[in-house]
């Protein structure tokens, strides 16, 4: 028998002597960080900085050293608002020598996801902007929109029934993306019965900017009254009567375009602390301890009360994820004092919820070696156990890892579930799409999740002083074994939240931070779609059928238009220099 692994266990539970203590530390850093005064740490924001400054301190007291880069932080900009310039916003509409000018900012307002330029266009009218032949609906059919202006309503045909299948193609950039698509210059949209006759606000979108379409809204009642033919409360009911487009040429006008928009960008740093391991020969074998710091901040996207609330208000995250940091500051104080063979490297992470950019940022410029990174551990929102049910991800992505955590959850009262993958929607991402091991402590969603109520008075701090303790014995039994954990690409699973959004999957992990030339891909999963195309990590898709792909949004824009069964091209690049174009053939399996 071995008796290794039991006797590391027990050696690293005399750390846990004194659970009170860890008890109120946590308690400790959950307050501050879901402090108003942090106001929820965006990032860019002065409560983001606060947080990873409030990180730093917690690494330096404790003895973590900085590695590789200045003072522990690791910065990278990343874009978090799109402002409205000056000069060279302009909106007219002209019939012959007659020119009427809106007025900005309260008759017409360019909008988030709108290109830079200006143009002048011919008009037409696309009842809701939707081209879907497979649903016997197209907005689009026996119209010829070639460098014209494209006035279409907010929203979808089926107002009634938001679980139709024409309310999946409601939203704004993919209107933009069809109509660009259909040869458009441009998109103007307005309100019908299902929107007040208001103007959207401008606000960065996650995604940015429809490459080559400008992109405006106006007053519908404005807009009709310079466009006579235009009588949107007659059009909108004769589509709904119908069942029918209602699309026409707006002839003899045309519409005079100028938009000029930028984007203000922030900095924002991972933070990182390194502790060496006491086995020279292990020196390679890096542990990553991670967890993302930054929240919400006052709302906006991403918020769960976006829809219903029209006041702002500080997006605390006390679960989602001052819980996971206070875990890994935790994990780091009590493996300074007990040290593991192997090094351990604890990263707390920005700008996870704007589409994990900081994990994606470190996988891209590691300040050690990627070969060097034996797995990753990720807490993300841990504060909330309830009945003792914990979920643990990746515990397919090595074989070491279900009989370590079975017999370490057997010490505790807690109820385990798994899952294989070690993908899903939290920074280990980055790390299984770089073909590293990876284990994710999550203990649930609940009706907190991004809202201002995640307070820290609701957190199970008990129960995440259990969590962390696990966390511990985890990595001491992981430690204990001569061979590092190996690698498993686990058989491809559905991505949380994809089938419920498209017919198909490629089983690729997207990157959502921006790259110049398209989307890249972090990971590929096994049996999928993707990988019998040939597709693999770090290619760069610029084409999926007839959709040019600059970002994860044009990408889900095109995934939307296939069905099962359906064949098509996917062009990519890939290469050091990611100047090989590759074409490829995929076709989405059909489900048996």
């Amino acid at each position: 028998m071995n008796l290794l692994p039991l006797l590391a266990l027990f050696l690293f539970s005399l750390s846990f002597l004194h659970a009170d203590e860890r008890v109120k530390r946590i308690q400790s850093h959950v307050q501050y960080l879901s402090s108003d005064s942090l106001e929820g740490r965006a990032p860019g924001t002065k409560g983001n900085v606060l947080a990873a400054e409030y990180i730093k301190k917690q690494f330096k007291n404790i003895g973590l050293q900085p590695y590789n880069q200045a003072d522990y932080f690791q910065e990278f900009s990343i874009v978090t608002d799109i402002l409205l310039n000056t000069k060279g916003n302009a909106l007219s509409i002209s019939l012959g020598k007659k020119e009427h000018a809106l007025k900005l900012q309260k008759e017409f307002i360019p909008l988030g996801i709108s290109d830079t330029g200006m143009a002048n266009c011919p008009i037409v009218f696309a009842g809701y902007g939707i081209s879907s032949p497979a649903d016997n609906y197209d907005d689009y059919a026996g119209i010829d929109v070639k460098n014209a202006l494209v006035i279409v309503l907010r929203g979808a045909p089926e107002q009634d029934s938001p679980h139709g299948n024409l309310s999946q193609f409601a939203g704004l950039r993919g209107k933009a993306m069809t109509a660009k698509e259909k040869g458009a210059k441009a998109l103007l949209c307005l309100s019908g019965s299902q929107f007040p006759d208001s103007l959207m606000p401008l606000r960065f979108e996650q995604g940015g900017k429809v490459d080559g379409m400008l992109i405006l809204n106006a007053l519908t009642s404005t807009v009709e009254t310079h466009l006579p033919e235009l009588k949107v409360t007659s059009l909108e009911n004769e589509i709904k009567s119908s069942k029918k487009p209602a699309s026409k040429i707006i002839a003899d006008h045309s519409m005079n375009i100028h938009v000029s928009l930028s984007e203000k960008k922030v900095q924002t740093s991972n933070v990182i602390g390194y502790i060496p391991g006491t086995d020279p020969s292990k020196k390679n074998e890096v542990i990553v301890i991670g967890a993302h710091f930054d929240h919400l901040g006052w709302g906006g996207e991403g918020s769960g009360t976006l829809a219903s609330s029209k006041e702002s208000a500080i997006h605390h995250g006390a679960d989602d994820n001052a819980s996971g940091t206070a875990g890994m500051i935790e994990t780091a104080e009590a493996i300074a004092k007990n040290p593991l063979k192997r090094p351990v490297m604890f990263i707390g992470f920005t700008a996870e919820e704007r589409g994990l950019l900081g994990s994606a940022h470190f996988v891209k410029n590691p300040t050690i070696g990627l070969d060097s990174i034996a797995m990753m551990i990720n807490m993300d929102m841990i504060g909330r156990l309830k009945d003792g049910k914990l979920n643990i991800g990746g515990i397919g992505t090595s074989s070491q890892f279900k009989s370590i955590v079975d017999s370490i959850g057997k010490l505790h009262p807690l109820t385990l579930s798994y899952t294989e993958d070690g993908f899903g929607p939290s920074d280990h991402a980055s790390f299984y799409g770089k073909e590293k091991p990876v284990l994710f402590f999550f203990t649930g969603l609940h009706g907190d999740y991004h809202r201002p109520s995640d307070t820290w008075e609701k957190i199970n701090y008990d129960g995440e002083s259990t969590i962390v303790q696990m966390v511990m014995q985890t990595l001491a039994a992981i430690d204990a074994k001569n061979q590092k954990p190996d690698y498993i690409k686990v058989k491809s699973s559905a991505q949380p939240g994809q089938a419920m959004s498209f017919k198909v999957s490629l089983g690729i992990t997207p990157d959502y931070s921006d790259h110049p030339k398209g989307m890249r891909i972090t990971g590929v999963r096994e049996g999928g779609a993707g990988e019998k195309a040939g597709l693999i990590a770090d290619d760069i898709i610029v084409k999926l059928g007839s959709t040019v792909i600059k970002n994860v949004y044009d990408y889900t824009f095109a995934l939307g238009k296939f069905k099962a069964g359906d064949s098509t091209n996917v062009t990519v690049l890939r290469g050091p220099r990611e100047d090989k174009e590759v074409e490829l053939q995929v076709t989405f399996p059909v489900k048996k």
